[in-house]
């Protein structure tokens, strides 16, 4: 499978595949009120959304804290925010993607923990 990055919006890197959706992928079933798949929740409140019904599938042994979507897209659709103040829309052409959510270290928070005895 041959990947080249398309665009990134937020914390998503979106690939685009060439070659055959990747097996033992599941369902990701996460929908806007509109029927439209969810990929990424950002801290706002707001959401990382493909602008048309499309079945999404997720890779489930992802890295921790790491998630990892694929779309098989029939038409071209755009990747958007559902924001007031959104990140500008990319444009998306019939084919497969493979889309990265991103995660972080912070290291802080690894440092704390509680005292054991």
């Amino acid at each position: 499978m041959k990947r080249e990055v398309i665009c990134a919006q937020g914390e998503i890197t979106v690939f685009r595949i060439i070659g055959d959706m990747p097996a033992g992928l599941i369902a990701h079933n996460e929908k806007d009120k509109r029927g439209r798949p969810i990929i990424s929740h950002s801290e706002s409140g707001n959401h990382h959304i493909l602008s048309g019904a499309v079945a999404v599938l997720e890779k489930p042994d992802a890295p921790e804290g790491m998630r990892i979507l694929y779309a098989l897209l029939e038409e071209p659709m755009q990747l958007i925010q559902d924001a007031p103040d959104a990140h500008g829309a990319h444009d998306l052409p019939a084919g497969l993607y493979e889309m990265r959510i991103a995660r972080e270290f912070d290291p802080f928070a690894a440092q704390i923990r509680r005292v054991a005895d």
